[in-house]
């Protein structure tokens, strides 16, 4: 246990707002499998996972002796993470503070700032655009790390499929230069901007994305990946 829970690597603290701004630790760190963190002096051992439709949480606090798990059938995390604060406090002897409210409120608070975002984003105007007529976008692109996409065209417009990821799939919706929203058939799936980037003879050299909402679940890290066409490799 011991070299489990030794940090091996230092995760950057973004400090929280109120109402949960006293969960923010002075350091946090990941160690092997599990996060690292400090509350109240108490060295806090803990981990979350989840699926489509449910996510867990286990928690450790060694000088205590005391360990809890959490499940819910739930995606959202502050239901989760109000509980879990409100069992830590407990173990810890210390004041009551109704985490889950306050978790609740924060979660109203980040779901507003997202939609005001998200809506001033998606309702402004297309500026121009695109570059191209619409089937010189269609082929399929490549990621050395994730493997091979496909973008269609119909009379509709143009499809997205993530071949290798089930259900995955979409049409791109029109939204500045050379940027295209994916709306995916699956709404569990976030939305994303698909962004093409031209060449010098005007020829799609590469496919980037990144998700619309700017509190989007870490899963979907479609920042990590830069797609080529495959004919030009």
């Amino acid at each position: 246990g011991k070299e489990m829970w030794t940090p091996v690597t230092p995760i950057p603290i973004t400090p929280l707002p109120e109402p949960v701004a006293a969960t923010t630790p002075s350091f946090e760190a990941y160690a092997l499998g599990w996060e690292v963190r400090d509350y109240h002096g108490a060295r806090i051992i803990w981990h979350a996972g989840g699926l489509f439709g449910m996510t867990s949480t286990v928690v450790l606090i060694p000088e205590k002796r005391v360990g809890f798990a959490i499940e819910l059938n739930s995606e959202e995390a502050e239901p989760r993470h109000g509980l879990m604060w409100e069992l830590i406090d407990h173990y810890l002897g210390l004041p009551h503070q109704d985490w889950p409210a306050k978790f609740k409120a924060y979660r109203t608070q980040r779901i507003a700032t997202a939609e005001a975002v998200v809506t001033a984003k998606t309702k402004a105007p297309a500026r121009t655009g695109p570059s191209l007529p619409l089937a010189r976008y269609a082929g399929r692109y490549t990621d050395p790390w994730y493997g091979t996409i496909a973008i269609g065209n119909d009379q509709r417009g143009l499809t997205v499929d993530f071949t290798p990821t089930p259900r995955m799939s979409g049409r791109l919706e029109k939204y500045q230069y050379d940027t295209f929203i994916a709306r995916f058939d699956d709404k569990n799936i976030e939305p994303a901007y698909l962004t093409f980037a031209l060449d010098a003879e005007g020829k799609v050299a590469r496919l980037t994305a990144k998700p619309v909402s700017p509190i989007a679940d870490f899963s979907f890290d479609y920042g990590d990946l830069a797609f080529e066409p495959e004919q030009a490799k």
